[in-house]
């Protein structure tokens, strides 16, 4: 999500990247909530949320799930702030290059927001896995998971079970299972994702 300016001071987020720091402050703020209230409500701490604010560091989709519940509003109000919605047909396309893009966690993951804007139940991006890296603090929870390899090799791991996955793979499972995706190889793995969201059911 962030990269550091020449002089090294506060970085600066790409154009192409949402903003989630600057859009959660406001958030924030708007409910006239400190950063140690939302920490508490959210079961977060409050370092974390000062990070993220200041676009130091990327937060987990559970993080964002459990900001979001306390804040009352969609995920994608994360990435795509209160921008007006289009109308006509527009509305249900979302075009190349108006994606939201953010990186979650520590390890580099990277997402493109695939679904328009609104607030569907169904969300479907890309993620794009570096090699060497696993996935941290999966949604977990009521609904149903799917997804699609497109490039590289990566190991499905539901609850006991792995199985490694090559481009042209598919696959699909209620997300109330322990899951989480491994590029075990040594190129990066993308993979398009697939989320039926029921809202306030994730742990």
């Amino acid at each position: 999500m962030t990269k550091s300016n020449l002089k090294g001071s506060e970085p600066v987020v790409s154009s192409l990247e949402a903003d989630i720091g600057l859009r959660l402050k406001k958030m924030r703020k708007a409910r006239n909530l400190t950063i140690s209230e939302l920490a508490t409500l959210a079961g977060v701490s409050a370092g974390t949320i000062s990070q993220i604010e200041r676009n130091l560091t990327n937060p987990t989709i559970r993080m964002l799930e459990q900001l979001r519940q306390v804040l009352n509003v969609p995920l994608t109000t994360f990435l795509e702030g209160d921008e007006a919605v289009t109308q006509g047909i527009e509305h249900y396309i979302r075009r190349e290059k108006d994606r939201p893009h953010f990186h979650v966690g520590k390890h580099g993951i990277a997402k493109s927001l695939l679904s328009p804007q609104g607030d569907y139940d169904i969300k479907f991006m890309l993620i794009d896995v570096p090699a060497q890296t696993r996935s941290e603090q999966m949604l977990v929870g009521d609904g149903e998971k799917a997804g699609l390899l497109l490039s590289g090799e990566l190991t499905l791991e539901i609850d006991d079970d792995k199985a490694v996955l090559y481009p042209g793979d598919s696959f699909q499972f209620k997300s109330n299972l322990l899951h989480n995706v491994f590029n075990h190889s040594a190129t990066q793995a993308q993979v398009l994702w697939i989320m039926l969201v029921q809202p306030d059911k994730y742990l």
